[in-house]
């Protein structure tokens, strides 16, 4: 396995030769394979992506915290501001809130469409990005092209939305929908994420967007406006409290189905261009049916065996109160009728098994 002191010090040593910004990809790389609470191995397989040797291991963490804060002495001197070795509060977390849209915007455009029209952008710049020979999109490719600079211009009118216009839920739906998924690929690009979005710490919640008075991370999009203020998996509080004003605009009660339509983080992003009002029933069917008939199940029929992805876990009370309801839920949009019947005849002998979840933006 690799040691990954050594590529701490590789990191220790790109700074101190002036390449900070080859340094800083390495280091948010360096932390996609620390554990769910920020603990890193002695070593690490690369093929496998597995953690290896002791664990956890200081001399890992010793490296990591002196890569960060040489980091960040070395940002606040590019930036030519000694005060910002203060504001930087140097640490194990780098990288704080970043508002995408702070810019002015275009009074012209209508603001009630502007979702539409970022959605439809985004996608066109998709397709310009897509590289056939390795069969990816490359988002790392769009930061300084002309069409990435018209989208950012134009999520600039975000400012300007009154969330009131929004009357009906298949609108909110919609709107949020398309929000949610725009916003995590103008972060990817932003941040110059390569791979995953493992890549950089706390993206769900680090990356916003400035919508008329409120400010809006993708987390407050997921738990608090779709899945109406409940708590994300592993927290302790819910996204919004009683006296936020976020809380006029949640969506409640949840459609379940959005669990499918928000994973543009991922390779498993399902075949909807643009979410709307009018057809905002079909294609929240067609995201759930596309990503449990693309891998999202596994059924074992032999061993009596379903294995799931992790989102039935990470949210498995969304989906029921128990295995039984979970599973007659997902039967509904499976293509195959004999494993519909199978899931709802046998749903409380089934063996539950989860699977790791693909967060490569890619499939290559």
């Amino acid at each position: 396995g690799v040691f990954l002191l050594c590529s701490f010090w590789l990191i220790d040593t790109l700074i101190s030769m002036g390449r900070v910004t080859e340094a800083e990809t390495y280091l948010h790389r360096m932390e996609s394979i620390a554990n769910h609470v920020g603990l890193f191995s002695e070593q690490y397989d690369i093929d496998t992506r597995e953690n290896l040797g002791n664990f956890p291991q200081a001399f890992t963490h010793i490296g990591y915290i002196n890569a960060v804060l040489a980091l960040c002495r070395a940002k606040a001197k590019m930036a030519g501001d000694q005060s910002s070795k203060k504001k930087a509060k140097p640490g194990l977390f780098p990288g704080g809130a970043i508002v995408l849209n702070d810019g002015k915007p275009d009074k012209s455009l209508s603001s009630k469409d502007i979702v539409a029209k970022l959605k439809n952008t985004m996608n066109i710049l998709r397709g310009a990005f897509f590289d056939t020979k390795r069969g990816r999109v490359a988002y790392e490719q769009m930061h300084k092209s002309q069409a990435y600079s018209e989208y950012v211009r134009l999520s600039y009118n975000l400012k300007n939305m009154d969330l009131n216009e929004l009357k009906r839920r298949q609108e909110q739906l919609a709107f949020w929908i398309n929000l949610y998924n725009v916003l995590v690929i103008h972060g990817v690009i932003e941040l110059g994420i390569r791979d995953s979005v493992k890549e950089a710490r706390n993206f769900f919640g680090r990356v916003r967007y400035r919508i008329g008075d409120f400010i809006f991370s993708p987390d407050d999009i997921e738990h608090g406006m779709l899945r109406a203020n409940s708590r994300p998996p592993h927290a302790v509080f819910r996204p919004f409290n009683k006296k936020d004003k976020q809380m006029h605009f949640i969506i409640s009660p949840m459609d379940l189905r959005i669990h499918f339509a928000l994973v543009c983080a991922s390779s498993s992003c399902p075949p909807i261009g643009i979410y709307t009002a009018e057809n905002i029933e079909i294609e929240l069917t067609i995201a759930a049916e596309t990503f449990l008939n693309s891998g999202g199940i596994v059924i074992d029929r032999q061993t009596m065996t379903v294995s799931l992805s992790k989102i039935f876990d990470w949210y498995s009370r969304d989906f029921g109160k128990n295995i039984r309801e979970r599973l007659e839920f997902i039967s509904l949009y499976l293509y195959n009728p004999e494993d519909r019947q199978f899931m709802q005849d046998h749903a409380e002998r089934i063996k539950v098994e989860y699977m790791d979840y693909d967060w490569r933006l890619n499939r290559y």
